[in-house]
């Protein structure tokens, strides 16, 4: 058994989606159609899956006059009646609100929660030109006691003319969602115009039963204009075979007495329409279940389509994502090219003087080291002399909170060209223009201050560990340490003999072999720390480049990938209603079928 507290409150929220949607659809006219289409489904959910959970009685039966202007809807409305009860006026679009002919008033007229949304009842009779979001409810007497129809509900309702109105087309298709049979008027010269023909299938696709009732033409040409509306108009429906056929019925111009007296002087144009009605509705029951049953169909088949409004938003807050992202690209990249790369990072030099004085002997040995320092001296000056001048001078580097500054700038800067450049799309792009004037670039680099200092923070630490680590890593190995230093001084001395005893026979140029001799272990040594140091220095800007992503890249893209749908935006609710709506008719659909009864 369900909850029926839930599905009330499942049901009010899904209705409140889809009237969010259609009033976000209105914000953009191309979206006009999709909008009317949100109408009636909201429109179904509120009026038949609603009346379901609370228990409808099938009877009475509502059937709905639908057409475009001019069509002739409320003589046909007085036909169904079976008297001239509709003001039928010669005015084209004359009826703004729906009215309900009732052969006696219902002993329980429908009042449960949402019942023709936003229509209020009229507590008195008013005029069918009333421009107002009302629908009013009049007692008719039957043309006979036992009129087939003595027991429904006969709606004359506004044209169908535009899917842009906020006012009349609303109030029309929350009736034709109620309804439980629609009969769709078209006159002989408009019975093909581009708006009706387009409501006339959504009708259809929706589910209704539906009677098409062809007015205005010669009686003569009835047959063939009916022929002619099965061709280029219901064919067209029916072209996927899922729809049963569509019944058309045909009043020609009649004369004034047959059209003020339905039920007698015009009854036999009557007859055929009343007709086709029972063997649409041969029981209140029947017709109800198949009101009912698709509803939910429509409302889930169509759920995707409904919610491509929604989608359009979404992809375009995926295209500001790309430019979000695209804008952390060039951040990293002016970081690394104009910060990182001259960085030397002085601290790894000093290590590497560090630990070429730890080759130095140490004990008995310190003096004959010292000595090969004094002997390898001239050779070492000449070498700086020399690698000197091949060298560049170092140019001065840009502070790296200007760098980081300047890129974060940069990157603000883009996105907001990028948002004007596309504002024209709407959606997350209008919204970001307004975001941008309203403060925006200045919340960023707020945000941006607080996390380039912690950033800033962790490098003085993180270089001088990792400097400390290469001099320590080799002072914390004393075998290896000893083995370097001796190893270094053996080679020396090893030099030096092999130069004096090649050199036997002394000369005064082979003295200046002594200091070449002297300094080519040193060289090696100094080679070899310098390649090590350099790997440091190297893995140390990789870290530092990881660490800005990290730190500070990171979350900024996190920022604005999220400031298109936080703070109660469209998007927000856009993605929200996404993942409920399917949820919410799921269930619903669950509540009112027949194995579930509430």
């Amino acid at each position: 058994m369900n909850d029926p507290k839930s599905n009330r409150e499942m049901l009010a929220q899904l209705v409140a989606d889809y009237d969010w949607l259609e009033a976000h659809c209105r914000k953009q006219p191309d979206l006009a159609r999709h909008a009317g289409h949100l109408r009636l489904a909201a429109a179904l959910a509120r009026n038949v899956v609603g009346g379901s959970l609370e228990g409808r009685p099938d009877a009475p039966l509502h059937i709905a006059v639908v057409g475009g202007a001019g069509s002739g809807k409320s003589t046909v409305a007085n036909f169904l009646v079976g008297s001239a009860v509709a003001e039928a006026n010669p005015q084209a679009g004359y009826t703004r609100h729906p009215i309900a002919f009732t052969f006696a008033p219902p002993t329980s007229w429908p009042s449960h929660l949402g019942f023709l949304g936003p229509l209020r009842k009229l507590t008195e009779t008013r005029p069918s030109n009333l421009d107002e979001d009302v629908y009013q409810v009049r007692p008719v007497t039957a043309a006979t006691p036992d009129d087939p129809l003595a027991d429904d509900v006969v709606w004359d309702c506004p044209d169908m003319t535009t899917w842009a109105s906020t006012g009349y087309v609303s109030r029309l298709i929350e009736v034709a969602a109620l309804a439980d049979v629609i009969v769709y008027v078209a006159s002989d010269e408009r019975y093909n115009d581009e708006v009706p023909t387009q409501f006339l299938q959504l009708l259809v696709k929706a589910g209704k039963a539906v009677i098409v009732v062809l007015t205005k033409m010669r009686e003569a040409d009835a047959p063939a204009l009916a022929e002619h509306f099965r061709k280029e108009v219901l064919a067209k429906i029916h072209d996927d075979g899922t729809i049963p056929p569509i019944p058309v019925v045909a009043i020609p111009n009649l004369p004034p007495a047959e059209r003020d007296d339905p039920a007698k002087a015009g009854a036999k144009w009557r007859v055929q329409l009343v007709n086709q009605l029972l063997v649409l509705c041969p029981t209140a029951k029947d017709a109800r279940a198949r009101t009912l049953r698709n509803a939910v169909r429509y409302l889930e088949a169509s759920s995707d389509s409904l919610l491509d409004v929604a989608r359009k938003d979404l992809v375009q807050l995926e295209g500001w994502k790309a430019a979000v992202s695209q804008g952390q690209h060039t951040f990293e990249e002016r970081y690394v090219r104009e910060y990182l790369v001259g960085e030397p990072f002085r601290r790894f030099d000093l290590a590497r003087r560090q630990l070429m004085e730890q080759l130095a002997p140490t004990g008995p040995a310190e003096f004959l080291g010292k000595g090969f320092a004094y002997l390898r001296l001239p050779f070492s000056l000449a070498w700086d002399f020399v690698a000197g001048l091949g060298r560049r001078a170092d140019m001065p580097n840009l502070p790296e909170a200007t760098v980081l500054a300047n890129a974060w700038t940069g990157w603000l800067e883009g996105l907001q060209a990028e948002c004007l450049r596309r504002a024209d799309g709407g959606g997350v792009w209008k919204d970001s223009v307004h975001a941008f004037e309203s403060g925006l670039k200045q919340q960023g680099l707020d945000r941006f201050a607080v996390l380039a200092r912690q950033f800033e923070q962790t490098e003085g630490d993180e270089l001088e560990q990792a400097g400390r680590k290469l001099t320590e890593s080799l002072a914390a190995n004393p075998s290896m340490l000893g083995t370097l230093r001796y190893g270094k001084l053996a080679v020396d001395v090893a030099a030096v003999a092999a130069v004096v005893w090649w050199t036997w026979v002394p000369s005064w140029y082979h003295v200046l072999l002594l200091p070449v001799a002297a300094a080519a272990s040193h060289l090696v040594a100094e080679l070899a720390i310098r390649w090590r140091v350099e790997l440091v220095r190297g893995a140390a800007r990789r870290r530092r480049e990881s660490r800005l992503r990290e730190q500070v890249a990171a979350p900024l893209t996190r920022w604005l990938d999220e400031l298109p749908a936080t703070g109660g935006s469209s998007v927000e609710r856009l993605q929200l209603v996404l993942r409920r709506v399917p949820e919410n008719l799921k269930a619903l659909a669950a509540a009112v079928s027949p194995a579930n009864p509430v």
